[in-house]
């Protein structure tokens, strides 16, 4: 959007010269560069969310090659219904249809291992920067499923769960079904409510093998999850001080979603809106699909039967106590590495310019999915 552009670089000269006399500095180790992302991402998010225009493409359309750059398109059929069960089959109020994914890497079906990205976007977009940063360090193969994105009043009510759970499943079915992978040598991840929905596609793996259908689609190797919104009703909001960290981390991080009194601003409760779609906002509030950080949830055995995870999180960014809480969760059923990078934002690994810790940080999950 060319005024989002104008409103960016016409505001470097004021940020560049608070930088110098150490007004927007706000931690220690930011150099000039990620002050003026984090200036660029404020603006954008701010923008998006006062006009409800978020740049997004067409997911009913083929990406052209010349836009794919480095990785291939490919159309995913839908998940056949006899693979849709239990809760999710009940809320499944949705058409079933071939959805849109890119591929990273040539397809060779007998490599040991091959990692799904659930994750929106394009390949030339910052959503392609998370898997060149694991192809860039030792992966050799990802696919990418650009899944559909809830929208509720004021805009068309569209594709509320589990619309996008079924996209990231017709993914994995793709890959263990069609191509014959094995579960196991699978990897599922995703970042901020990617991240989100890759706990979900998990969650349904496991508890699908326990359905009187007894259908068993395997459980994969591992589970990343980069920043996850793990609480979009955003239960712990009632338990926020003002030296919370995710009301300090207001002050920090580009996601807004309390203002620096710790008010919650409209745009997380949209996004709450749109994902739960005719869900009430108690039932959501107790689906470990929809919120597994919800403090109203019972968390005994919640995630027993994951595979080993690996969690990243930004110390600044303004979803840390519900990760923190999530992680916390976690380590008691199943294997997890907790990764929280000191001074980084909301899914700092999908900006190039974020260095040199959003390299140590894919070379640490690379390393860690090699050792599985």
């Amino acid at each position: 959007m060319l005024y989002k552009r104008i409103v960016i670089i016409a505001k470097i000269p004021f940020q560049v010269v608070s930088y110098l006399l150490g007004i927007n500095k706000l931690r220690p180790s930011w150099t000039l560069k990620k002050v003026l992302i984090l200036s660029a991402l404020r603006e954008v998010t701010y923008i998006s969310e006062k006009t409800g225009i978020n740049g997004g493409r067409d997911h009913t359309k083929e990406v052209v090659a010349k836009d794919c750059l480095d990785a291939h398109f490919i159309w995913v059929d839908g998940v056949p219904d006899e693979l849709i069960v239990g809760e999710v089959k009940r809320l499944a109020q949705v058409e079933l249809d071939a959805r849109p994914g890119a591929r990273w890497g040539k397809d060779h079906s007998q490599s040991p291992w091959r990692r799904i990205h659930s994750r929106d976007g394009s390949p030339r977009g910052l959503d392609g920067q998370h898997p060149r940063g694991y192809l860039a360090h030792g992966i050799s193969r990802v696919l990418s499923i650009d899944y559909r994105l809830s929208t509720t009043h004021p805009y068309p009510t569209a594709a509320p769960f589990p619309s996008a759970l079924l996209d990231a499943l017709a993914g994995y079915v793709y890959l263990v079904r069609t191509l014959g992978f094995k579960p196991q040598n699978v990897i599922v991840g995703g970042d901020s409510a990617g991240g989100n929905l890759a706990l979900a596609l998990v969650r349904y793996l496991r508890d699908s093998r326990d359905h009187e259908s007894g259908l068993d689609l395997g459980i994969p190797g591992g589970l990343i999850a980069i920043s996850p919104w793990a609480d979009p009703v955003g239960t712990y909001f009632a338990t926020l001080t003002d030296d919370s960290p995710g009301v300090v981390n207001a002050k920090t991080d580009y996601l807004r979603l309390v203002d620096k009194r710790g008010t919650v601003v409209s745009q997380h409760g949209y996004a709450a809106r749109a994902l739960a779609g005719p869900m009430s906002a108690e039932d959501a509030t107790r689906s470990p699909y929809i919120s597994p950080g919800s403090l109203n949830l019972t968390t005994d055995g919640l995630f027993k039967g994951f595979p080993p995870t690996y969690i990243v999180s930004g110390e600044a960014e303004a979803l840390i106590q519900e990760i923190r809480v999530l992680q916390t969760r976690m380590k008691k059923d199943c294997e997890v590495v907790y990764d929280e990078v000191v001074d980084a934002v909301h899914d700092f690994v999908a900006f190039p310019q974020w260095e040199p810790e959003r390299s140590e940080t894919f070379k640490k999950i690379v390393d860690w999915i090699q050792n599985l």
